[in-house]
């Protein structure tokens, strides 16, 4: 049974804790959605200047915009959760899919470290949109459909989907899912990992951990749409 159509047919205990889950994270989404105050004037068109000889992007730069929008583009559009009977037991019958979901985020925001994680991408970008000097490297300057320049605007706005994120991730624990059980075992979690495992509880802190990933993958969006342009290779055929 898919996540909507099969609540109804869930004993009520788990009907619930499903509820007050969704109605949890329903509300940090709804916190970080009011953050989103700044409005772009309609679509907008992006100007790149560089002082040559320089490369519009640098090795890291061209590394970094290639591997995100290439992450960016085979992240999974839906996160609907399978649930099956087993014996008259509920289970997370798609499981496999749902772990892989949380590892394809994992670079974009656990990993600090990476080329990729979000607040690494908001810091290139965001330098190159306030840079003014193109010697210094390459600066991006925003306009509307009438020309005019409204950098200013997208700046803030893009910087409003950062803290969005920042925000939703603060009250969650994907430091626990991805370094107790998805991608490390860190003996610091064993004890709790162990009780979450047996007891069940594990399925409802991944769960609720997938229902925010939509979120997130609005939030940067953006970041896809800009840093695309200048992403100019594609993945070749076979």
């Amino acid at each position: 049974m898919s996540e909507d159509e099969g609540l109804t047919a869930l004993p009520e205990p788990i009907r619930e804790r499903v509820l007050r889950l969704q109605d949890e994270v329903d509300q940090i989404v709804s916190r970080a959605q009011l953050l989103l105050t700044a409005q772009l004037p309609g679509p907008v068109s992006f100007r790149f200047v560089n002082a040559a000889p320089r490369d519009v992007l640098t090795p890291y730069e061209r590394a970094q915009s290639i591997s995100f929008v290439t992450r960016y583009e085979h992240l999974p559009s839906e996160y609907t959760v399978e649930v099956v009977e087993y014996e008259g037991q509920f289970y997370i019958g798609n499981m496999a899919f749902l772990r892989h979901a949380l590892n394809e985020f994992r670079p974009l925001i656990q990993n600090q470290s990476d080329s990729v994680y979000y607040q690494n991408i908001h810091r290139v970008w965001y330098s190159m949109l306030t840079l003014d000097d193109p010697s210094q490297g390459t600066t991006i300057r925003v306009s509307d459909t009438d020309k005019r320049d409204v950098t200013p605007t997208y700046i803030r706005w893009l910087s409003e989907h950062n803290e969005a994120i920042t925000f939703v991730l603060r009250p969650l624990d994907y430091g626990y899912l991805y370094n107790g059980i998805l991608q490390h075992s860190d003996t610091v979690y064993s004890p709790r990992l162990l009780q979450d495992y047996t007891s069940g509880e594990f399925n409802y802190i991944l769960w609720k951990h997938v229902l925010v990933l939509a979120f997130i993958r609005q939030m940067l969006l953006p970041y896809y749409r800009l840093i695309r342009i200048l992403t100019f290779p594609r993945l070749g055929p076979l």
